[in-house]
């Protein structure tokens, strides 16, 4: 991915008007490769991680376990697929987990009276009907996206338990649980959705205007506004990919665990965040990387799994994560500097 460069109409323009052209877009190799070498670090880091927590534990290394690591990474992956389109446009989405939850009730509930594909599509749906019911407030109130999203946090959260009457949803469909539980060749269905959706969010961020409005809208909103971009459209799009994303999840983990937890999705948040920000997304926007979300998941899915196989308590696992967090956070702040 590279940066966008936006540049306003010269003021000897007849119409003096801004012209909708597509914004110039410059690739400076230093921040490619700083990009890459960032990445590059995130996997070097999973892999030692991989080959620590296997000497230790040789059957962390199993082939078993390691793609059952990938499946723990996958729904904090997606999450983290979404909430890249949105920190990049310097927006946030604080209620893709009650999202979730509210997704995932909504799929189980389908599921009883709906084929698995009808019911997988509703799930989507109403994910993206939540993104895009934050995508306007966001735009039309001009309410910065933390406070709307906090609100809405709240809203979803109680809607799932509404909807679902304050208890988990049973008796999900054995076709439904197979179809997002399943496997391809070996491989579980939701790792191949992470993978591919991973690969195509990554073409989309670098090929596609829509990808270029959304990194010239985190660098400068004004500026893209200028350059003809519409700029509340496209921010309200990514809120609806994100909370697609999540509506994807809550059917993969309704499908999981054969229940719906209208519960379900607080830890996912910060989780999802995490992972976005360390792999390499700005908080501020402007920039980001979908790779580098997908391999942010991995290495705390990686790291909580090989910390279960130590036997090591859940509360010090959290303390771990955050601090592994942290750590990332500060050397990537510190490339940054030496940058600049």
């Amino acid at each position: 991915m590279s940066n966008t460069t936006l540049t306003a109409p010269a003021q000897g323009d007849a119409a003096g008007k801004p012209t909708p052209n597509e914004p110039g877009r410059t690739v400076g190799l230093g921040t490619l490769a700083g990009r890459m070498a960032r990445q590059g670090g995130l996997l070097a880091v999973i892999v030692v991680m991989v080959i620590g927590f296997g000497i230790a534990k040789p059957f962390f290394l199993d082939s078993s376990n390691l793609m059952n690591v990938l499946l723990q990474s996958a729904v904090v992956g997606i999450l983290a697929l979404g909430q890249t389109y949105v920190l990049i446009t310097g927006g946030i989405d604080l209620s893709i987990g009650s999202t979730v939850a509210v997704t995932a009730v909504c799929a189980g509930l389908f599921s009883h009276s709906m084929p698995p594909a009808l019911a997988i599509l509703g799930a989507l749906v109403v994910g993206a009907l939540c993104g895009l019911v934050n995508g306007l407030l966001i735009t039309v109130t001009k309410i910065t996206p933390f406070i709307v999203t906090l609100g809405t946090m709240s809203i979803y959260a109680g809607l799932a338990l509404i909807i679902a009457g304050g208890q988990a949803v049973y008796g999900i469909p054995t076709g439904f649980q197979d179809a997002l539980a399943g496997g391809i060749a070996g491989i579980p269905i939701p790792v191949f959705l992470f993978v591919v959706l991973t690969i195509v969010s990554a073409l989309v961020l670098k090929y596609t205007l829509f990808g270029e409005y959304l990194i010239a809208i985190g660098g400068n909103s004004e500026v893209a506004r200028l350059a003809g971009i519409r700029v509340g459209r496209h921010t309200a799009s990514a809120y609806v990919v994100a909370g697609a994303g999540a509506g994807l999840a809550g059917a993969i983990l309704t499908a999981r665990l054969g229940a719906a937890d209208p519960t379900l999705g607080a830890d996912l948040l910060l989780t999802a965040i995490a992972a976005t920000v360390m792999g390499g997304t700005k908080l501020a926007g402007g920039e980001g990387s979908m790779v580098g979300a997908a391999f942010g998941a991995v290495l705390i899915a990686t790291l909580t799994a090989g910390l279960t196989s130590l036997n090591v308590q859940a509360f010090y696992q959290q303390v771990a994560v955050g601090a592994a967090i942290i750590l990332a956070l500060l050397v990537d702040q510190a490339a940054r500097a030496r940058k600049a």
